[in-house]
């Protein structure tokens, strides 16, 4: 047998407020409520909700220390289509919420928001052709520079 992993099942995001974050990605992702943890001392601290579509889940856990450090971020980028970005961009817009603009990425095009803590959300529609051409003959993937970095911008 060889170890390995068959995907993602959740991604766990630190927040400072639970309910109001609960309200934001609710609104914003769509997430649907799956389960609520309490800690010890009975309050409801954690939750985690569905992402339509997507096959694994995203746990909000409140601890407004580590919201703060992790403010500014960009842990992670979900996958849409090309198209679906401009559909994200009149959704952002639609609900009032800054967002940079669709940028050409190393293996791609990608945008990000902010959620309430600052945390950076990436949505990236990956193109085969471009991510075929920077994979070498040694099947080592090169990727170009990074997209997000300020100097790296057009």
């Amino acid at each position: 047998m060889q170890a390995e992993v068959i995907g993602v099942h959740h991604l766990k995001i630190w927040v400072s407020d639970l309910a109001r974050s609960r309200s934001w990605y609710e609104r914003v992702l769509g997430l649907e409520h799956h389960i609520s943890f309490e800690d010890d001392d009975g309050v409801v601290r954690g939750m985690s909700f569905t992402v339509p579509g997507a096959g694994f889940q995203i746990a909000l856990r409140e601890n407004p220390d580590l919201a703060k450090a992790l403010s500014g971020a960009d842990p992670f980028a979900m996958e849409v289509t090309l198209e679906g970005l401009g559909d994200w961009v009149a959704h952002l817009d639609d609900l009032g919420i800054p967002h940079g603009p669709i940028i050409k990425a190393s293996s791609g095009h990608a945008m990000g928001f902010a959620d309430p803590d600052g945390v950076q959300i990436r949505l990236y529609a990956p193109e085969e052709e471009v991510r075929a051409a920077q994979v070498g003959s040694e099947g080592v993937y090169r990727p170009g520079p990074d997209p997000y970095l300020r100097e790296n911008r057009t």
